[in-house]
């Protein structure tokens, strides 16, 4: 009686390293799992916030190429493409047409600024407009 109760024990120890040994490998997966995902969401946020940061600044030159028209008195050349000095990637365009519109007896004109700059799978735009008599 006393060696078959030796030997369950034995076998019991046995049993338990096994079990530990799945239980550290269950852990350890579950981990690498909840690690990608954490991963995967950091990647995502780091994306979008340099976007952002394309985005605002290609607002502010839009703003400041649109002060530029205002106080050359609305100079009517058009731009397509030009580069912007100091912000390399960023293109500008200005595109004055006429612009019809019912409720405006006059004729008016608008000016669009777009500022274009290439992400890593396209071209992205941000454009800002005025509309104004035409002199």
């Amino acid at each position: 009686m006393n060696g078959s109760s030796s030997a369950a024990r034995r076998g019991g120890v046995r049993s338990r390293r096994g079990f530990a040994l799945i239980e550290v490998l269950i852990s350890v997966t579950i981990l690498s799992i909840v690690m990608l995902s954490v991963i995967s969401g950091v990647l995502s946020c780091i994306y979008v916030i340099s976007e952002n940061g394309n985005y605002t600044r290609a607002m502010m030159i839009a703003k400041t190429k649109m002060n530029e028209f205002l106080l050359d008195k609305n100079s009517n050349l058009d731009l397509v493409d030009e580069p912007i000095p100091g912000y390399s990637g960023f293109y500008y365009s200005r595109i004055t047409l006429p612009y019809d519109h019912p409720m405006l007896p006059f004729p008016v004109k608008k000016t669009d600024i777009i500022v274009s700059w290439k992400s890593e799978r396209h071209r992205n735009p941000y454009k800002i407009s005025y509309v104004y008599v035409e002199r």
